[in-house]
């Protein structure tokens, strides 16, 4: 099969003129894999613009798979990255995805609860003391239980855009949840503040991310607060849980230190 691309967690490959594997790295856990399988289907049956999860693809082999529906389109980051004088309209079309998304309810309870999700990855964080750790899941429960289709990774690499405009889908459905969507918009803000590229990314590629980097998430965060009617002081009241939890990933170290010292300082104020 010829590659097509490739991420931190798996390559993707034609896997015929209409359909492409999502072949996930050695090694990379099949529970995971199984989930983004189970929860895509969840979206694409509540008619979401998602890429239709075809089949399962489990081997004795250390390594699993996922057809899905091939879709033609480019990343909203790419376009944003080539032309920063769109970045205003593609981050006002990425707004508009996040809120539809939150739009529909998992009243089914099928989806992972966002504060289990986000509970069970702060008690795993290395960086932070025992006690930091409670001050923040005390400070989590006080936050609204909702019950809302989330993505948990909602950031431009993970929107596409047809070569006409006029469609977008979301990929990458792995950490899908339900919940509160004050606390996913939180995640996509904490993303696009201290989220870095991929070792192998091209300087250009870089460069143009860094330039557009504020842009994005000032006109995203603006646009999805006028849809939404959700509050800024709202969505932020979501940083320091969803920001804590993200030092459970596998961060580069700037990163990762990067984010250290703001959920310290966000501790400071509580």
């Amino acid at each position: 099969m010829e590659q097509i691309g490739q991420g931190r967690t798996a390559e993707i490959y034609a896997y015929s003129n209409d359909l492409i594997m999502k072949l996930y790295r050695i090694d990379f856990p099949h529970e995971a894999v199984q989930n983004e399988f189970r929860i895509s289907e969840l979206a694409y049956k509540k008619g979401l613009p998602v890429p239709q999860a075809v089949s399962l693809i489990e081997h004795t082999t250390s390594r699993a798979g996922i057809v899905f529906e091939r879709i033609e389109g480019t990343t909203l980051l790419s376009l944003m990255i080539q032309k920063l004088e769109v970045v205003e309209q593609l981050s006002f079309k990425m707004a508009d995805c996040h809120y539809k998304l939150h739009c529909e309810r998992d009243d089914e309870a099928t989806l992972p609860s966002q504060k289990q999700i986000l509970s069970g990855a702060i008690r795993n964080v290395q960086l932070l003391s025992e006690n930091d750790k409670a001050r923040i899941l005390s400070y989590l429960t006080t936050l609204p239980d909702r019950q809302q289709i989330c993505h948990g990774d909602f950031h431009p690499d993970n929107v596409m855009l047809s070569e006409a405009g006029e469609q977008y889908w979301v990929i990458d459905w792995m950490t899908g949840m339900s919940g509160d969507p004050a606390g996913d918009v939180a995640r996509s803000w904490v993303i696009l503040m201290s989220g870095t590229m991929s070792e192998d990314t091209p300087p250009a590629i870089r460069t143009g991310f860094e330039k557009a980097r504020e842009l994005i998430l000032e006109h995203y965060i603006h646009h999805y607060i006028h849809l939404s009617g959700i509050s800024r002081e709202a969505i932020e009241s979501w940083m320091l849980p969803v920001a804590a939890a993200r030092l459970d990933e596998n961060l580069p170290a700037q990163e990762a230190q990067q984010l250290l010292k703001f959920v310290q300082e966000r501790l400071r104020l509580l």
